[in-house]
């Protein structure tokens, strides 16, 4: 894939005066001056070619908001003109806004109705706000359809709540037409509210409106969705699973289909999550019985034998695990019922049960072979069951081809470990490649997508040349090839905040590079791969949180691949994947002032991490392993795990992890911190055998 791999010349020049004042006037914009940005920014596109359109967009963008609206309209309709801007499809809409704002509300209108037909709406476009201008344009019935509208199919968009007391103004209480205005909000139209919000993830929101529905009030149509969509709401929030589980398993008799099957299954994990095991493994049975062909069917089946062993109750979870490999022979959850079949055989000590298990685990996912996740699980336990059963030369022999093979992985680290305490260390060796690094050709530098990001990178739009470069890449490899383009964007990437684009080319085109040892040419693919990112950022507040050297970057990785803009589905956020309430609870212990969109701020991102981080690293007394699972599941969680599993050695501990999610967080956050420690420093990273005895809740 990678013939050679290249180091790469940085651009020595210096900038230019017009680009000079492109970095005034983006400072000026930024600090809110926009009356000097304009004057700044007014007429440089002409000397700066390769960047016209950001110069357009941000010069737009001052003279609106200094309400020069002739001059940004005209700024807004030259960047309209320039198709291959990321820019262009958003200055229609910007020059809409110029009119609505100078007055021609008439021509605006029509700007947004037909922008509105169009397929695709750009993501920084505000469509709410063109749709409630469109509804002041409109008169009576119509006005109040559009309103209505507003309020019901964006109900988290700021202008809803106006957009709904404008409508019923109108004397109108639904789209079907005129009623009493006290009636607008129906069940019905709350209940559609609700979704569309829980939709959004909007979960709070979504219980305001539900809650303000009595069932006994509602039709029992109406009362058995509310109670399922109430559910569903406050299992999806994590709040009040006893709740939730009343509410989803009692409406399941009065739902059919899919809803029911879901309410059935979901009551059932409810009822688990309040620690209602014996509840919920006969709730799941009855999913089993009562919704055989579900999609739940399956899972169901599971995780009623899942649920004892995760109990301690091996034995009792045999039946449970066996029948969904005899029933549900070509479900997900074959896999991990073979697994820990296996596993359950391990831990009482029925080595021959455990070997024939992890057989079968390891033809259903491929033999085990290859270099995935399952083929060193594979590995390592049949090592382990083998010095179980006392063959130890077996076992000594699996636990080197692990650690020979996978030497950074989970698998290979606690192999290592077990060779270590049996004195024969492999040592971790990886083998160097041959070839050194070549320069990059200038004709590469002087390509115009090149030359136009690194013009912006000059004038301090780090992110914005970053992401330039990303919409000329698959241009540059069709003109100068894989290799000569990848050395130059793993070059340019983290000099323009690209670390997370640089991360996946170096996944997917660099794998040879990163099975060998990072030196030489491989070492730049291995530091695309694994980059110190925000470096100054995590200098400044990683280590006066106790934080270990590298490991604020590994968790970086897991979490968000290095991007500042990325959202989980929990509503994490940025680098770190901070969750609002703890980053609002961190910087309330320190007096800061805090509102959630900061955690999408780099820097307040790390602050607030490296603190949060720092205290549970030190909590579970230094190990990695045990801070990595708390961060994902929470202190609380490990606590209990480490009360429950913690006189068990470290590998059977992480497999011992309730959270399927956690667990391999666990294993993927411990390799890649060991890839850190191998490329930055001479100490290899020893993963401990031993839970740190120090755990127990009543010493934290």
């Amino acid at each position: 894939m990678l013939a050679a791999l290249f180091l790469v010349a940085a651009v020595a020049s210096t900038p230019s005066f017009a680009v000079a004042q492109l970095a005034a006037g983006q400072r000026a914009f930024r600090a809110g001056d926009y009356a000097q940005a304009a004057r700044v920014l007014d007429g440089l596109g002409a000397r700066l070619p390769l960047n016209r359109d950001i110069v357009l967009y941000f010069s737009g963008e001052s003279f609106f908001y200094t309400g020069a609206l002739a001059q940004a309209r005209a700024a807004f309709a030259a960047l309209a003109q320039l198709k291959g801007s990321r820019f262009a499809s958003v200055a229609g809409w910007r020059a809409a806004d110029c009119q609505w704002a100078a007055g021609d509300r008439r021509a605006a209108g029509a700007a947004y109705r037909a922008l509105l037909k169009k397929k695709a709406v750009p993501d920084d476009v505000d469509v709410g706000v063109a749709r409630f201008h469109l509804a002041e344009l409109a008169d009576g019935a119509e006005a109040h359809r559009l309103f209505w509208a507003i309020h019901m199919e964006l109900p988290a968009h700021p202008l809803a709540d106006e957009a709904a007391r404008r409508a019923r103004a109108l004397g109108q209480a639904s789209v079907s037409g005129p009623t009493d205005a006290a009636t607008a909000d129906s069940p019905k139209d709350r209940l559609k509210r609700a979704a569309i919000l829980a939709e959004g993830r909007q979960y709070q929101e979504a219980h305001d409106e539900l809650d303000k529905l009595a069932a006994a009030d509602l039709p029992a149509d109406l009362a058995a969705e509310r109670d399922f969509e109430l559910g569903r709401v406050k299992y999806r929030m994590r709040r009040d699973y006893p709740l939730a589980a009343r509410l989803l398993l009692g409406a399941v008799s009065r739902l059919k289909g899919e809803s029911a099957a879901w309410a059935a299954f979901h009551g059932a994990r409810a009822l688990s999550r309040a620690d209602q095991d014996d509840a919920a493994i006969a709730g799941y049975h009855q999913v089993v019985e009562q919704f055989p062909r579900s999609k739940w069917a399956a899972e169901a089946q599971f995780l009623s034998g899942w649920l004892d062993f995760n109990r301690g109750r091996y034995r009792e979870s045999l039946p449970g695990l066996r029948a969904t490999l005899a029933r549900f022979p070509r479900s997900p959850f074959v896999d991990d019922a073979a697994w820990y079949l296996a596993f359950a055989h391990f831990l009482l000590n029925e080595t021959t049960d455990a070997a024939e298990a992890l057989a079968r685990y390891a033809r259903l996912v491929g033999g085990g072979s290859g270099d995935s996740d399952a083929a060193k699980r594979v590995l390592y336990w049949r090592a382990r069951i083998a010095a179980k059963a006392g063959r130890t030369d077996e076992a000594l022999t699996l636990l080197r081809a692990c650690a020979q093979r996978w030497p950074l992985s989970h698998y290979g680290l606690l192999a290592r470990a077990r060779l270590q305490a049996a004195g024969a260390d492999p040592g971790i060796s990886l083998v160097a490649r041959d070839g050194a690094p070549d320069f990059i050709k200038a004709a590469l530098v002087r390509d115009p997508a090149v030359a136009r990001a690194d013009e912006l990178a000059a004038a301090g739009l780090t992110d914005e040349a970053g992401a330039e470069l990303g919409r000329q890449e698959s241009g540059l490899f069709k003109r100068h090839g894989a290799d000569q383009t990848l050395a130059l964007l793993f070059d340019r990437y983290p000099r323009m905040n690209g670390f997370h684009r640089a991360y996946q080319l170096a996944e997917v085109r660099g794998a040879p590079a990163l099975a060998a040892a990072p030196q030489g040419a491989a070492r730049i693919v291995w530091e695309a791969a694994y980059p110190r990112a925000y470096h100054e950022l995590v200098d400044a507040y990683g280590p006066p949180a106790g934080n270990p050297d590298l490991f604020l970057y590994a968790i970086m990785r897991k979490e968000s691949g290095y991007s500042p803009g990325e959202v989980s589905y929990a509503d994490a956020r940025g680098l770190l994947q901070m969750i609002p309430t703890t980053a609002r609870q961190i910087a309330a212990d320190s007096g800061q002032e805090f509102f959630g969109d900061q955690l999408y701020e780099p820097e307040v991102n790390v602050r607030l991490g490296a603190t949060y981080i720092g205290s549970l690293y030190k909590k579970f007394r230094e190990q990695v392993p045990l801070a990595a699972g708390s961060y994902n599941a929470g202190a609380g969680a490990m606590m209990r795990w480490c009360d429950r599993h913690g006189q068990h050695p470290m590998d059977e501990f992480v497999e011992l992890i309730a959270f399927e999610q956690t667990r391999e967080y666990v294993k993927r956050v411990v390799g890649i911190y060991a890839h850190y420690r191998y490329l930055y420093t001479a100490i290899p990273y020893e993963l401990p055998l031993v839970v740190d005895p120090r755990y127990l809740r009543q010493e934290n």
